[in-house]
């Protein structure tokens, strides 16, 4: 159901018993290939992700995933973060933690502010210092309110953790260079 092409994906045992293998199958032609050479990274991660996820689900487990967006469509992975916010199907209170360099989770609807946390590295001492956006008062000028844009606010620098990246000198001078 993943895949956005009409073959189906499965883990194939070989018949010498070695370790099974995920594929691409073709039913009509009656042939499985290694999902590596013909399915997506994002479509074989989020593949070898399902299992987790639902056992997380079904346990109530805390679910830890490093760049869980990386290589998954963005509406796959906002469909897995509402299945955790659902009472419906994450019955047994499920807990989702993923870090991501993607700002489009930046959004009230998405997730809370005490759900977004900010990582900031000190350049003189390389400390790391952990916050919440919700950590911010929701009065004053600094003030976070449920209706602002915490994208736009974001890249504006108003809660930190971004840095001023600017490759301009770099490339200016590696194009002079040849």
């Amino acid at each position: 159901m993943f895949g956005i092409n009409s073959n189906a994906l499965g883990y194939v045992i070989p018949e010498d018993g070695a370790e099974s293998q995920l594929c691409s199958i073709f039913k009509d032609k009656n042939i499985a290939i290694p999902a590596e050479i013909f399915e997506s990274y994002g479509t074989i991660r989020f593949i070898k992700m399902f299992p987790l996820i639902l056992k997380a689900l079904t346990e109530g487990a805390v679910l830890v995933l490093d760049e869980f967006d990386a290589n998954i469509h963005p509406m796959a992975v906002m469909n897995i973060i509402n299945i955790f916010h659902n009472d419906d199907i994450n019955k047994k209170n499920a807990q989702l933690i993923f870090n991501t360099h993607n700002p489009i989770f930046l959004n009230s609807n998405i997730v809370r502010r005490d759900e977004i946390k900010f990582v900031e590295r000190d350049e003189e001492t390389h400390l790391s210092t952990h916050y919440s956006l919700s950590d911010f008062k929701t009065s004053g000028t600094t003030g976070v309110r449920l209706s602002d844009d915490y994208l736009k606010h974001y890249f504006l620098g108003r809660y930190g953790a971004v840095k001023d990246i600017d490759f301009y000198d770099l490339f200016e001078n590696l194009m002079n260079d040849n």
